[in-house]
């Protein structure tokens, strides 16, 4: 009789290949470059292709660990940050209880655009891989060579802190915030529709950012986009997904929807300042899809 088939194993590159997206959308949240995000991926491949991985139980945790020791290795390099004592691993440390549930999405959206160089490296690797990602702070402690209980405390001062500087969308009354922001997220829709480069500049801060999962971008296009100049270009050139678009309640806040085809589908989040859009984030990672409450 012939002998039973088995399937060999997928090949590294295949297997890079396959978690690449999602550690591009890691390493992203936590350096902000994307010139520094090609290199951090780079070393993780040259790693991962020399590494002995037969024994290692979860190839994405492997690599989601590398990537994240790489990107803290190089913000410290060209900072010169010292080791905080503060954030420094505490193995003693009790397990502090359940933490607060994920940010919603626009306190994320704020956090990584605007706040994330005022957070500590260990709070910004906590904050991004267990609050965005949903990784388990049991692998959190592991990337940061600390302790569960140390991993949740890093993460709840990164949502304090966020959350403590505050959210410009919600000064005045609670009734008019909401409001406001629909109409400046409504009026952002509209003008996306029609290519209204002027009416674009007058909504959009000047020194705007738009950040993206790299699944909402076409091949090649920079994850971070800053300026009102390129900000509008690219939503020209994007007319079309604008033509697709919905107004939406993501996690009780005004947002955009957009239905791409084939079930795929596009979360536009905002951030406020001064009746203008500060910034806003593209989520298109199905990780980050399942957390949001889209109404």
């Amino acid at each position: 009789m012939p002998a039973d088939h088995v399937d060999s194993p997928p090949a590294p590159q295949a297997l890079f290949e396959e978690e690449r997206p999602r550690l591009r959308a890691v390493a992203f949240r936590i350096l902000g470059s994307d010139a520094d995000v090609d290199d951090v991926l780079q070393e993780a491949w040259i790693r991962f292709d020399r590494a002995e991985i037969t024994g290692v139980r979860s190839v994405p945790a492997w690599l989601t660990t590398v990537v994240a020791r790489l990107c803290i290795d190089l913000l410290r390099r060209r900072h010169d940050i010292p080791h905080d004592p503060d954030d420094a691993a505490d193995h003693r440390a009790r397990d502090a209880g359940p933490e607060e549930v994920a940010l919603l999405a626009d306190e994320l959206a704020a956090a990584f655009v605007v706040v994330l160089e005022e957070l500590t490296l260990p709070q910004r690797v906590a904050l991004t891989l267990h609050d965005v990602f949903g990784i388990p702070f049991e692998e959190v402690a592991h990337v940061l060579d600390t302790s569960v209980g140390s991993a949740k405390k890093l993460a709840s001062r990164a949502r304090g802190h966020v959350r403590g500087r505050g959210d410009p969308t919600t000064r005045g009354t609670a009734a008019d915030a909401p409001a406001s922001t629909q109409r400046l997220v409504q009026a952002f829709l509209c003008a996306a529709r029609s290519g209204d480069t002027d009416a674009l500049l007058r909504l959009l801060a000047p020194d705007v950012v738009r950040t993206a999962d790299p699944q909402a971008l076409p091949a090649g296009a920079p994850q971070r986009l800053h300026g009102a100049p390129a900000v509008v270009a690219e939503t020209r050139a994007l007319r079309a997904n604008a033509e697709r678009a919905h107004l939406a309640l993501v996690d009780d806040r005004p947002g955009i929807v957009v239905d791409t085809g084939l079930g795929r589908r596009l979360v536009l989040v905002f951030h406020l300042r001064d009746e203008r859009i500060a910034s806003y984030d593209v989520i298109a990672d199905p990780r980050r899809l399942a957390r949001l409450r889209i109404a």
